[in-house]
């Protein structure tokens, strides 16, 4: 069931202006008139991302749309992925780079099919069937994983539990961000730092593009966030935000950051 009067996720606002150049099929992306973040006004709710639009079941549908309406520049779009991908530290490595060791909480896990070494591992994934299978894999590691939606099940999670919490491509799908962020600093243990990468939808390419920018996917992605705006929702939690990638942001089509307590 939609929900047609979505406040803003950042500041709560109601009111808002839509977008007609984002939306589409019925979904309806509007920015709020109070803090200017953009967002689906009437996202599906938690029950249809997990019957209807959960990711392993649309994303055939999703590459068959994108290469039909942008086929030259979805395979030059994937070509970059994969040579920036073949020369990055593994997912492993970043952890021990920023985490260290320890309890690492991983939001949107999928079946984290991820060599744990080093980490006890545990997960959150609203998708049945891939936390079913995550929770078998981090069980072998001495971890678990919860199925649910993010702003739920974080706070079944003891306070000052995690060395690391990683939110990849996870934010952008949540309804409400500021619960998770609220939740996973209480999580978090003093010095803890939690991952995050989202759509940059302050980007060159989004200008330019427009509709047909990478970041944008109906209905799944509810949260279009800028470096202000992901500013303003983890101040909001008590979090500070460091930049991983501020020399290329401009060009690049996602926001990497760590977010840690605030002093």
């Amino acid at each position: 069931m939609t929900n047609p009067a979505r406040p803003c996720p950042i500041c709560s606002e109601l009111a808002s202006t839509k977008l007609p150049q984002y939306s589409r099929d019925g979904w309806s992306v509007e920015q709020c008139d109070a803090c200017a973040h953009v967002y689906l006004k009437n996202p599906p709710g938690y029950g249809a991302l997990v019957e209807d639009f959960a990711w392993e079941k649309t994303y055939v549908d999703e590459h068959q749309r994108r290469l039909k309406e942008s086929p030259v520049v979805y395979r030059l779009d994937v070509a970059t992925r994969i040579r920036h991908t073949a020369f990055r530290k593994s997912m492993e490595d970043k952890w021990r780079a920023w985490f260290g060791s320890g309890a690492v909480l991983d939001i949107g896990c999928a079946n984290s099919g991820n060599d744990y070494n080093g980490f006890t591992p545990y997960g959150i994934e609203i998708s049945k069937e891939l936390a079913v299978e995550a929770d078998r894999n981090m069980r072998a590691a001495g971890g678990f994983c919860i199925f649910g939606p993010g702003a739920e099940a974080i706070w079944k999670f003891d306070a000052a539990m995690f060395d690391g919490i990683v939110m990849s491509s996870y934010l952008e799908h949540e309804e409400e961000p500021l619960k998770v962020l609220q939740g996973a600093a209480r999580a978090l243990k003093p010095g803890g730092r939690i991952y995050v990468r989202v759509p940059n939808f302050g980007c060159l390419s989004r200008k330019v593009t427009g509709q047909k920018w990478c970041g944008f996917r109906w209905p799944d992605h509810v949260n279009y966030f800028t470096t202000a705006d992901l500013g303003r929702i983890a101040g909001k939690a008590g979090l500070k935000v460091q930049l991983l990638n501020p020399v290329r942001l401009p060009f690049d089509d996602n926001i990497n950051a760590l977010l840690a307590h605030k002093d």
